[in-house]
């Protein structure tokens, strides 16, 4: 008798936890991406810099974004709710650009290093 409860006990806790896993956890499908635009002559951020995000660097050098934002006072531009997804990066005064993958349910942060303004001879 004794036996036979705690293997009813027990399938019936594995049976629960294989039903009801998932009600108080979350499944994140989008990221955060955070780029950090760097002047890299004076290694100061760049306040009011736009910033574009795009799919492929095609989409990016043939103005296709998925997103622009400005950068604020501390040189961020938030990018909320992004798909998986190799996402690349560009500002508008500057030629550099970046690239980096989005995880999703994972906040993460770029550092985009600029030092070419766009239109300069070198």
């Amino acid at each position: 008798m004794r036996k036979s409860f705690f293997m009813v006990l027990s399938a019936i806790t594995f049976t629960s936890l294989m039903l009801f896993s998932g009600c108080n956890s979350k499944n994140p499908s989008t990221g955060t991406l955070t780029v950090i635009v760097y002047d890299y002559t004076s290694n100061t951020v760049v306040p009011n810099e736009l910033v574009y995000i795009a799919t492929s660097y095609q989409n990016l050098k043939n103005h296709i974004w998925m997103n622009s934002l400005y950068t604020d006072a501390n040189g961020r531009a938030y990018f909320h709710d992004l798909a998986p997804i190799i996402t690349f990066y560009d500002t508008e005064h500057w030629e550099n650009y970046g690239a980096t993958q989005v995880y999703a349910g994972i906040d993460q942060t770029a550092l985009l290093y600029v030092n070419n303004p766009l239109g300069s001879k070198k």
